[in-house]
Protein backbone atom coordinates (compact mmCIF):
# COMPACT_ATOMS: atom_id res chain seq x y z
CA UNK A 1 0.00 0.00 0.00
CA UNK A 2 1.20 3.23 -0.80
CA UNK A 3 1.43 6.43 1.90
CA UNK A 4 -1.81 7.88 0.24
CA UNK A 5 -4.31 4.81 0.62
CA UNK A 6 -3.01 4.42 4.22
CA UNK A 7 -3.59 8.08 4.98
CA UNK A 8 -7.31 7.91 3.37
CA UNK A 9 -7.72 4.64 5.63
CA UNK A 10 -6.79 6.48 8.53
CA UNK A 11 -8.59 9.45 7.91
CA UNK A 12 -11.94 7.08 7.11
CA UNK A 13 -10.93 5.23 10.17
CA UNK A 14 -10.77 8.47 12.36
CA UNK A 15 -14.14 10.08 10.89
CA UNK A 16 -15.91 6.64 11.47
CA UNK A 17 -14.72 6.81 15.10
CA UNK A 18 -15.48 10.31 15.44
CA UNK A 19 -18.99 9.68 14.91
CA UNK A 20 -19.90 6.99 16.62
CA UNK A 21 -18.48 8.33 19.60
CA UNK A 22 -20.29 11.93 18.93
CA UNK A 23 -23.61 9.28 18.58
CA UNK A 24 -22.78 7.40 21.58
CA UNK A 25 -22.56 10.21 24.04
CA UNK A 26 -23.70 12.87 22.41
CA UNK A 27 -23.98 16.18 24.77
CA UNK A 28 -23.25 13.46 27.63
CA UNK A 29 -19.46 13.41 26.11
CA UNK A 30 -17.33 14.82 29.18
CA UNK A 31 -19.89 17.93 29.40
CA UNK A 32 -20.00 18.60 25.56
CA UNK A 33 -22.59 21.47 25.10
CA UNK A 34 -24.60 21.44 22.12
CA UNK A 35 -22.01 23.87 20.34
CA UNK A 36 -19.18 21.81 20.14
CA UNK A 37 -20.79 18.91 19.42
CA UNK A 38 -22.48 20.53 16.20
CA UNK A 39 -19.05 21.97 15.33
CA UNK A 40 -17.43 18.25 15.53
CA UNK A 41 -20.64 16.41 13.54
CA UNK A 42 -20.85 19.41 11.13
CA UNK A 43 -16.62 19.26 10.22
CA UNK A 44 -17.50 14.97 10.29
CA UNK A 45 -20.10 15.76 7.33
CA UNK A 46 -17.84 18.43 5.47
CA UNK A 47 -14.67 16.02 5.38
CA UNK A 48 -12.73 18.95 6.96
CA UNK A 49 -10.19 17.70 8.86
CA UNK A 50 -9.05 20.95 10.15
CA UNK A 51 -12.81 22.19 11.21
CA UNK A 52 -12.85 18.74 13.22
CA UNK A 53 -9.57 18.83 14.82
CA UNK A 54 -9.94 22.36 15.81
CA UNK A 55 -13.16 22.26 17.29
CA UNK A 56 -11.58 18.40 19.05
CA UNK A 57 -8.74 20.68 20.36
CA UNK A 58 -11.51 23.06 21.98
CA UNK A 59 -12.00 20.18 24.31
CA UNK A 60 -8.80 19.81 25.38
CA UNK A 61 -8.87 22.10 28.25
CA UNK A 62 -7.10 22.24 31.84
CA UNK A 63 -10.51 21.99 33.13
CA UNK A 64 -11.76 19.20 31.21
CA UNK A 65 -8.04 16.87 32.43
CA UNK A 66 -8.58 17.81 35.94
CA UNK A 67 -12.61 16.69 35.41
CA UNK A 68 -11.04 13.27 33.79
CA UNK A 69 -8.37 13.11 36.78
CA UNK A 70 -11.30 13.79 39.27
CA UNK A 71 -13.34 10.97 37.82
CA UNK A 72 -10.34 8.70 37.50
CA UNK A 73 -9.40 9.06 41.36
CA UNK A 74 -13.63 8.92 42.49
CA UNK A 75 -13.37 5.27 40.14
CA UNK A 76 -10.32 4.50 41.92
CA UNK A 77 -11.49 5.05 45.54
CA UNK A 78 -14.79 3.21 44.41
CA UNK A 79 -12.77 0.40 43.21
CA UNK A 80 -10.27 0.15 46.27
CA UNK A 81 -13.63 0.04 48.50
CA UNK A 82 -14.72 -2.35 46.55
CA UNK A 83 -11.67 -4.51 47.10
CA UNK A 84 -11.70 -4.21 50.72
CA UNK A 85 -14.79 -4.95 51.40
CA UNK A 86 -14.88 -7.77 49.48
CA UNK A 87 -11.67 -8.63 51.34
CA UNK A 88 -13.71 -8.38 54.50
CA UNK A 89 -15.99 -10.52 53.43
CA UNK A 90 -13.92 -13.40 52.48
CA UNK A 91 -12.06 -12.97 55.85
CA UNK A 92 -15.56 -13.55 57.38
CA UNK A 93 -16.74 -15.84 55.53
CA UNK A 94 -12.84 -18.02 56.19
CA UNK A 95 -13.55 -17.54 59.77
CA UNK A 96 -17.21 -18.69 59.60
CA UNK A 97 -15.72 -21.68 57.78
CA UNK A 98 -12.87 -22.24 60.41
CA UNK A 99 -15.85 -21.90 63.03
CA UNK A 100 -17.63 -24.56 60.98
CA UNK A 101 -14.76 -27.13 60.98
CA UNK A 102 -13.76 -26.92 64.31
CA UNK A 103 -17.38 -27.41 65.44
CA UNK A 104 -17.41 -30.40 63.55
CA UNK A 105 -14.31 -31.93 64.32
CA UNK A 106 -15.20 -31.56 68.04
CA UNK A 107 -18.93 -32.99 67.26
CA UNK A 108 -20.59 -29.68 68.28
CA UNK A 109 -23.89 -29.20 66.84
CA UNK A 110 -24.89 -26.22 68.83
CA UNK A 111 -21.34 -24.41 68.29
CA UNK A 112 -21.89 -25.72 64.35
CA UNK A 113 -25.64 -24.28 64.05
CA UNK A 114 -24.48 -20.76 65.37
CA UNK A 115 -21.13 -21.01 62.92
CA UNK A 116 -23.44 -21.50 59.92
CA UNK A 117 -26.29 -19.20 60.81
CA UNK A 118 -25.91 -17.09 57.84
CA UNK A 119 -24.27 -20.23 55.30
CA UNK A 120 -26.31 -22.11 52.88
CA UNK A 121 -25.35 -25.67 54.60
CA UNK A 122 -27.93 -24.32 57.67
CA UNK A 123 -30.59 -25.05 55.29
CA UNK A 124 -29.28 -28.18 54.79
CA UNK A 125 -28.46 -29.83 57.83
CA UNK A 126 -30.72 -28.46 60.17
CA UNK A 127 -30.41 -31.25 62.76
CA UNK A 128 -28.29 -33.30 65.10
CA UNK A 129 -28.83 -36.47 62.71
CA UNK A 130 -27.82 -34.75 59.36
CA UNK A 131 -25.07 -33.38 61.73
CA UNK A 132 -23.62 -36.42 62.50
CA UNK A 133 -23.77 -37.18 58.21
CA UNK A 134 -21.90 -33.94 57.99
CA UNK A 135 -19.09 -35.35 60.88
CA UNK A 136 -18.99 -38.64 58.70
CA UNK A 137 -18.29 -36.54 55.84
CA UNK A 138 -15.38 -34.76 56.98
CA UNK A 139 -13.92 -37.82 57.81
CA UNK A 140 -14.47 -39.19 54.40
CA UNK A 141 -13.18 -36.16 53.29
CA UNK A 142 -9.80 -36.44 55.36
CA UNK A 143 -9.51 -40.18 54.82
CA UNK A 144 -9.69 -39.35 51.38
CA UNK A 145 -12.74 -41.40 50.84
CA UNK A 146 -14.14 -40.31 47.74
CA UNK A 147 -16.49 -42.69 47.20
CA UNK A 148 -18.33 -42.28 50.99
CA UNK A 149 -17.77 -38.33 50.27
CA UNK A 150 -20.08 -38.91 47.56
CA UNK A 151 -22.63 -41.06 48.39
CA UNK A 152 -23.01 -38.92 52.19
CA UNK A 153 -22.96 -35.85 49.71
CA UNK A 154 -26.11 -36.80 48.02
CA UNK A 155 -27.60 -38.45 50.98
CA UNK A 156 -27.36 -34.65 52.84
CA UNK A 157 -28.68 -32.93 49.55
CA UNK A 158 -25.20 -30.84 48.92
CA UNK A 159 -23.85 -30.07 45.37
CA UNK A 160 -22.77 -32.99 43.52
CA UNK A 161 -19.27 -34.53 44.58
CA UNK A 162 -18.07 -36.98 41.85
CA UNK A 163 -14.12 -37.72 41.33
CA UNK A 164 -11.11 -37.25 43.61
CA UNK A 165 -11.49 -33.89 44.30
CA UNK A 166 -10.69 -30.59 47.11
CA UNK A 167 -13.56 -30.05 48.48
CA UNK A 168 -14.44 -26.15 49.68
CA UNK A 169 -15.42 -25.18 52.60
CA UNK A 170 -18.98 -25.87 51.95
CA UNK A 171 -18.44 -30.00 52.23
CA UNK A 172 -19.99 -30.79 48.74
CA UNK A 173 -18.89 -27.97 46.74
CA UNK A 174 -15.94 -29.30 45.30
CA UNK A 175 -13.43 -28.50 42.62
CA UNK A 176 -11.30 -31.19 40.91
CA UNK A 177 -7.71 -31.63 41.18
Amino acid sequence: MNKKTIFGLLAIFIVVASIGSVAAFGEKLSGMDAAARDNIINAIKANNFTAWKEAMSARLTEENFNKLVERQQVMSQRHEDMLQKRGAMSSERGAFNEQMVQAIEKGDYNAWKEAAVNTPMISKIDNEDDFNILIQLHQAKQDGNYTKVKELSEQLGLPGVSGKNKMSGHFGRGRMN
